[in-house]
């Protein structure tokens, strides 16, 4: 019988949906919930207000009979830092008596289980956006050695594959040599980087992590149902998951 998770995204993101479908194991199906669509507000007014819109937007998928959550929405995350991030989905967690975990959060687990001391990161948003990103991964311990910025409009959903598969390549490029705790984490939920990332992950070293690869396998951590990643379709969720596992036994 194929089971159900849930799927909590910003109301215009386009990137979530195809690639949650993409890593979630073949026994699991996504539910999606979006968040209200806000024209009078802008982007920083928008994410604020999402904070307060969560317990409605898990109270629609409620009687899904769900095995878990992920708010694929990172931007929310960034201003109360790990602490509020927790306190936010545990609260989530309890009105849906499931697993409700953040992308934010979720990044966080992964780069814990890696063992992770340094990032090169990507950043698809505007300068005060990027701002509060690097203050929220540097008050949780660590060191951002290379920055790319993609696109410092504010447009992230209208960024191509073909720009992330330009972007992954510099990343990749500025890493440097191979070291045991650096991880190529590329920002944000609305950036289409899973299909790029899938073409090059095979040749490619460092640990890439991404919102909805890290949301995926978080949220099975929490449901307890890691067992189920190797029946992803996808290449790059199942490497990192390969990567967490040597981590953890070395």
């Amino acid at each position: 019988m194929q089971r159900k998770i849930g799927v909590v995204v910003p109301c215009a993101n386009p990137a979530v949906e195809p690639e949650i479908h993409k890593l979630s194991p073949s026994s699991y199906f996504p539910y999606i919930a979006r968040f209200p669509n806000y024209p009078d507000l802008d982007m920083k007014e928008r994410l604020t207000k999402y904070r307060s819109d969560l317990p409605e937007a898990i109270n629609t998928l409620k009687s899904l009979d769900l095995d878990g959550v992920l708010v694929a929405c990172t931007g929310s995350s960034y201003p109360i830092g790990l602490s509020g991030d927790k306190k936010w989905t545990d609260e989530a967690s309890e009105q849906l008596g499931k697993p409700v975990v953040s992308a934010a959060g979720s990044v966080a687990k992964v780069l814990q289980e890696l063992h992770a001391k340094e990032l090169v990161l990507i950043s698809p948003y505007p300068a005060w956006l990027t701002g509060e990103m690097s203050e929220f991964w540097i008050s949780a311990g660590y060191k951002i050695v290379e920055l790319v910025e993609i696109n410092k409009s504010g447009n992230i959903y209208d960024l191509t594959k073909s720009e992330m598969a330009k972007t992954l390549r510099e990343a990749i490029s500025r890493s440097g040599e191979k070291r045991p705790n650096r991880v190529l984490l590329v920002a944000g939920t609305g950036v289409p980087s899973l299909e790029p990332i899938e073409e090059m992950i095979s040749s490619v070293e460092i640990p890439i992590v991404t919102s909805q690869i890290a949301g995926i396998w978080n949220l099975f951590s929490e449901m307890k149902k890691l067992d189920q990643i190797p029946n992803s379709g996808s290449a790059a969720l199942n490497k990192l998951h390969n990567q967490i596992l040597k981590g953890s036994n070395s």
